[in-house]
């Protein structure tokens, strides 16, 4: 009796056509993801900001096959979401303050922030939202900064390997002044003769 290799997704991606006589070996299915023994990249500082979620081998796995990772908000951090258009002037207005600037993701909604938990609680500012607990967001590699994507997601700014994250007040402080600056541009351009 002959036994055969089991084939998976990825040998019919990866491997070429055998030579005569030859069976092509499988790979294993967790060949692309790191190692999670502790002292390896499963215990990375990239993965750090991730860790109090659980859902840190299950993110390794999905990144390893660059696909999205699902990881639930109100555990590690809140995410509050602002129009797409004022994510990057929101962005450089916090850099400019040189204030604490977490993960900020690109998506099909709107750009979103990776806030301190609970730091959001009682948010109320025009324009945005913030996910609620549990709320599913779907992660691109940390190597998918704009303008590339992965299932029309990107990052703005990755996470930074410390696990810093935005404070709301100081987000709340950029955005506003965002808002305020895209108005009187708008406001200036509904003015001046066409």
């Amino acid at each position: 009796m002959t036994i055969s290799p089991r084939s998976t997704p990825g040998d019919r991606a990866d491997r070429t056509a055998p030579s005569a006589g030859t069976v092509p070996r499988p790979r294993p299915a967790m060949d692309d993801t790191p190692d999670l023994r502790p002292g390896t990249d499963g215990d990375s500082p990239a993965t750090g900001w991730l860790r109090p979620t659980g859902r840190v081998p299950a993110v390794l796995s999905a990144w390893g096959h660059g696909v999205l990772a699902e990881v639930p908000t109100g555990i590690a951090w809140d995410v509050v979401r602002v129009p797409s258009e004022l994510g990057p002037d929101t962005v450089r207005r916090l850099r400019a303050t040189r204030a604490p600037l977490g993960p900020v993701l690109t998506t099909p909604l709107g750009t979103d922030f990776v806030v301190a938990p609970g730091s959001a609680d009682g948010w109320a500012v025009t324009g945005t939202s913030v996910l609620g607990r549990g709320t599913l967001v779907l992660l691109p590699p940390p190597e998918t900064v704009e303008p590339r994507r992965v299932g029309s997601r990107g990052w703005l700014v990755a996470p930074d390997g410390r696990g810093t994250l935005t404070r709301a007040a100081d987000l709340r402080d950029a955005y506003t002044e965002a808002l305020s600056a895209a108005a009187a541009a708008q406001e200036s351009a509904a003015v001046e003769p066409a």
